[in-house]
């Protein structure tokens, strides 16, 4: 593989991934219009249905979050290992570059992992919230 392939191979990843994420912020959104239309009539099947409901969305946020870091440091070996020589590439390296290949991690970015907690505590809060 030459430079310009493993730059063609990480853009097509990039686009692939920015819709997928785009998918998971709009299931998001839907788990949060089920939660706000909550009433203190729902039984606690439909809180448990939705409560795994959100659980999955948050997991598959996680994987999201993790396969573009995954991909990321993994460019920047690729490109390491075959000795890329453009300041683009040598700029990549230096800021992604970890010496070895990536590997995957649901919580290798703690601002990541912690940002998918607020939003896990806001969900379930909002749907275990007693209702007045």
């Amino acid at each position: 593989m030459n430079e310009f392939q493993i730059w063609s191979v990480f853009t097509s990843f990039l686009i692939s991934n920015a819709i997928y994420l785009a998918g998971v912020f709009f299931i998001l959104w839907v788990a949060f219009r089920a939660a706000n239309h909550l009433t203190s009539a729902d039984s606690v099947v439909v809180k448990v249905l939705l409560s795994l409901f959100s659980a999955g969305i948050i997991f598959n946020g996680l994987t999201v979050s993790a396969l573009l870091e995954l991909n990321l440091v993994s460019t920047a070996y690729s490109l390491s290992q075959i000795g890329a020589d453009s300041a683009s590439a040598i700029r990549f390296i230096a800021d992604w570059g970890t010496g070895t290949a990536g590997e995957m991690s649901l919580v290798s970015n703690p601002i990541r992992a912690g940002w998918w907690l607020v939003v896990a505590i806001m969900l379930f809060g909002k749907i275990w919230q007693k209702k007045a």
